[in-house]
Formats: structure tokens, C-alpha cells, sequence
């Protein structure tokens, strides 16, 4: 007897989602904050951090953000783990800012294997089997794969905290605590705003001033009302300089006339000279060689030979572009070319001026030597090499 024919299932709704993506596109979106950092801190008297940062991709940008957060606590272990002396140049400088932040400068020996990864994981577990361990520690981390060591450490209770952007969702339920670095690094640069504007001082002083107001001064109210529709209006600066006007000159006393020039008597004429008779030497006739045009092709070529030498000859401007690239996507996937361009002048506001000129920018990531490209359509995509 036939076997009824099986329905084909009915695919799940991330399934149509996934299956309307173009090709090539990276499936990742940033990871808002589960916590905020006033939960994120401890509440202990005595606290040690330790922290763990996967620099593969996580961009040396967010330091002056980790480094504010943790503060005065006292931290047991500070460690960033990659390639320093190759793609992550970038993080050499910045770390200089930083004396407890050690740089573990482990190369990728096989390809496809991340010994960075097996490098932190192994000092995690350090920690954790040391006599006074830390209290707490920190991942700096977008990858899922230290979900394992995470879940054993909260077995042998220690707090742990992961920050990233792009973070897997496994590992930010897995933690304590997960923090967004794009959203820690607004929400301070919010709070320096506030503490230094002078709207916000002026503000509260209007309230103050409403809490002693006495009853039945209406007059003194609409005031202070007037005053808080004109704040937000209020622009602070420096003064204008003063403006210098002249003294008023006296008038000038009008010359007299210039007396009329004497007339001179004519110069002699000196008398001619006898003409040379040089003697004649022979000389071969000049042949005029005709000038050979340039092609255009050639010209292009050359001019783009120029570029690349131009930029193969700043390896500051090559490092820059490929740790911007390694934090904006995953090894192996593709991002498009324009979304590149857009962080890394943000990153490096400078940049663009100092950068060997390109009529388009995937010509100049083509020239790096470390990006595949590939077009579709009008839009062009770039992978990072390995």
C-alpha cells in the first residue's frame, strides 16, 4: 500500500523574513541594552573587575567608554587579545592612555581558527581558579562562543557583564548584565553636555525660584514664565570684540600746481659703427621631432599606479580602514562598501583630507590589498580577507 504523501511544512515566520534578505547582506542588527550601569555596578564595598576584551571586534573606539565606567574600582586583569601588529594597529595607540590594559598580541596561525577566542577563554578560567578571584567579570565581546565560560562562572558566583553592539542573543541572556557601548558612549557625552551647558544651571534656578515664590505673586510667576518660554532660545558665547572706528582725519590743504618742465636740448648722436663681418660657421640643420601624443588609457593608469603607491605607503590609513571594516561585520560575510565609508570618516574626521585622492571608494578599499569585492547592481559589497 502507497504511502500518503507528506505535506511540505509550513515555513516559520523568520523563515519568509530571512528568505526576502539579498544575498550577502549581514543578518546582524545592533543589540540594545538589557540593564542599565547603575545595575551593572556592584553594590559590594569590596569589588574586583576583571576584563576581557575580544578586539577582533570590538573597535579600540569604546576604551575612553570602559575605561569610564569602571572608574575607581580595582581591577584584577585588563587584557585585549588579537593581532596587534597587523589589522588592529590602531588599538597600540590608543591602549598608551591605559597602563593596566595589557595587549595579548595573538596571531592567527590556522586559518579558520580564532586563537584569540581560545587565548581569552583560557585566561578566564584562570581567573576564576585563582585564590582571590574577581568579583566580577567583563566581556567585551560581540561573539556567542564564550557563552560555555560565562554560564561556569556564574556557577561559581561572579557577576558577569558583556558589552558590545552586535551581541549574540545567547550570550546577552546568559549574563547578568549586557550594555550596549554605542548607548554607555551617548549617554556619557549626554551627561557631559548637561553638567557643562549653562541652560541646564539656569533651568534649575528657575525652579528653585518658583518653589520660594510667595502666594498671590502672579506678576512675579508670568515672569518666570516668560523666562523659561526664552531659555531654549538663549545662545552662549563669547562677546563680539569692540568695534574700532578712525578718528576723523583733517582735510588735506590742496598743492599748488607743479611748474612746468624746462625743455633740454637734444642729445648728441654717437656716430656708427662700422659693421662686423663675423666669419661663418657651418652648423648641421636642427630636425624637429614631432610630438607623440599620450593616450588617455595610459594616463589613467598612471594616475592610479600613483594612488595605490600613495596609499600601500601609509599603513596608519590601511589599519584604520580595516579595523573599521573588521568591527562592522563578522570574518567571512559581506557589508556593503558605502556603510564602510560612512563609520570610518566618523571614526577618523581627518582622514579625508590626509587619504590619497579616489573617485570612488571601493577602488581605494581594492588598492588595501585586504578586501573582495562584488557588484550588484549599483551597489558594491566588500568581504575582509583573512
Amino acid at each position: 500500500m502507497a504511502r500518503p504523501k507528506s505535506k511540505s511544512p509550513t515555513p516559520r515566520p523568520a523563515a519568509k523574513v530571512l528568505a526576502k534578505l539579498p544575498k550577502g547582506r549581514p543578518t546582524q542588527r545592533v543589540a540594545r541594552s538589557t540593564s542599565t550601569p547603575e545595575a551593572a555596578k556592584s553594590s559590594q564595598k569590596v569589588e574586583r573587575i576583571g576584563l576581557l576584551i575580544d578586539a577582533d571586534n570590538v573597535s579600540h573606539q569604546h576604551l575612553p567608554t570602559l575605561r569610564r565606567f569602571i572608574g575607581t574600582t580595582a581591577i584584577a586583569a585588563a587584557r585585549a587579545y588579537g593581532d596587534f601588529q597587523g589589522r588592529l594597529f590602531g588599538w597600540r595607540e590608543a591602549a598608551q592612555g591605559w597602563p593596566e590594559l595589557q595587549l595579548v598580541d595573538q596571531r592567527s596561525y590556522t586559518p579558520g581558527k580564532n586563537a584569540a577566542d581560545m587565548r581569552l577563554t583560557i585566561d578566564a578560567v584562570k581567573l576564576m581558579a585563582e585564590a582571590n578571584p574577581p568579583t566580577t567579570l567583563i566581556f567585551v565581546t560581540n561573539d556567542s562562543d564564550f557563552t560555555p565560560v560565562v554560564e561556569d562562572a556564574q556557577r561559581l558566583g561572579v557577576r558577569i557583564i558583556v558589552m558590545g553592539e552586535r551581541t549574540h542573543q545567547a550570550l546577552r541572556t546568559t549574563a547578568n548584565h549586557y550594555l550596549n557601548l554605542s548607548e554607555l558612549r551617548a549617554r556619557f557625552e549626554e551627561e557631559d553636555r548637561q553638567r557643562t551647558d549653562p541652560k541646564v544651571a539656569l533651568a534649575l534656578l528657575s525652579k528653585a525660584l518658583r518653589l520660594l515664590a510667595p502666594k498671590g505673586k502672579t506678576e512675579f510667576i508670568e515672569l518666570l514664565d516668560q523666562f523659561d518660554k526664552k531659555l531654549p532660545e538663549i545662545i552662549f558665547g563669547s562677546p563680539r570684540p569692540p568695534q574700532f572706528t578712525r578718528e576723523p582725519r583733517e582735510p588735506r590743504h590742496p598743492r599748488a600746481p607743479r611748474p612746468a618742465p624746462m625743455e633740454r636740448a637734444p642729445r648728441p648722436q654717437p656716430a656708427p659703427r662700422a659693421p662686423r663681418h663675423p666669419h661663418p660657421v657651418a652648423r648641421p640643420p636642427q630636425t624637429v621631432r614631432p610630438a607623440v601624443p599620450v593616450p588617455a588609457e595610459s594616463l589613467s593608469k598612471a594616475d592610479a599606479d600613483r594612488r595605490r603607491t600613495q596609499l600601500l605607503a601609509r599603513p596608519d590609513i590601511i589599519n584604520a580602514v580595516v579595523d573599521v571594516a573588521g568591527a562592522l561585520m563578522p570574518p567571512g560575510e559581506w557589508i556593503k562598501v558605502e556603510a564602510i565609508r560612512k563609520v570610518l570618516f566618523q571614526e577618523y574626521p581627518g582622514l579625508d583630507r590626509n587619504a590619497p585622492r579616489y573617485d570612488r571608494f571601493h577602488e581605494m578599499l581594492e588598492d588595501t590589498g585586504k578586501f573582495r569585492l562584488k557588484f550588484e547592481g549599483p551597489v558594491v559589497f566588500a568581504q575582509l580577507q583573512d
